[in-house]
């Protein structure tokens, strides 16, 4: 329903009655994605390391703690950040 709202709003501003190009659909999705409460980049790379022990323990580190999952599924910055380090502990542990 948001999705059909974003892509209305964009057929109005455009003048036109065609779809979004690629780039533009998966920005709209990422708005549509975003909630009123959300963590920062910052906050982020702040819990980011307990976020990635919680992982490397087999916890179910998203559930724990979803609203930095939410982050990482979002941010590619983050999401990379988060990668480089379950790598790092991953291999301190071979």
């Amino acid at each position: 329903m948001m999705m059909k709202k974003f892509f209305d709003l964009f057929r109005k501003n455009n003048n036109e009655a065609k779809k979004p190009d690629a780039g533009m659909q998966k920005l709209m999705q990422m708005v549509s994605m975003t909630e009123e409460q959300e963590l920062t980049c910052d906050e982020v790379f702040a819990l980011v390391d307990q976020f990635a022990e919680l992982v490397q323990q087999g916890q179910d580190a998203s559930g724990l703690m979803p609203m930095v999952q939410k982050h990482l599924d979002l941010c590619p910055d983050c999401r990379e950040e988060y990668e480089s380090l379950l790598a790092m502990m991953k291999a301190a542990d071979k």
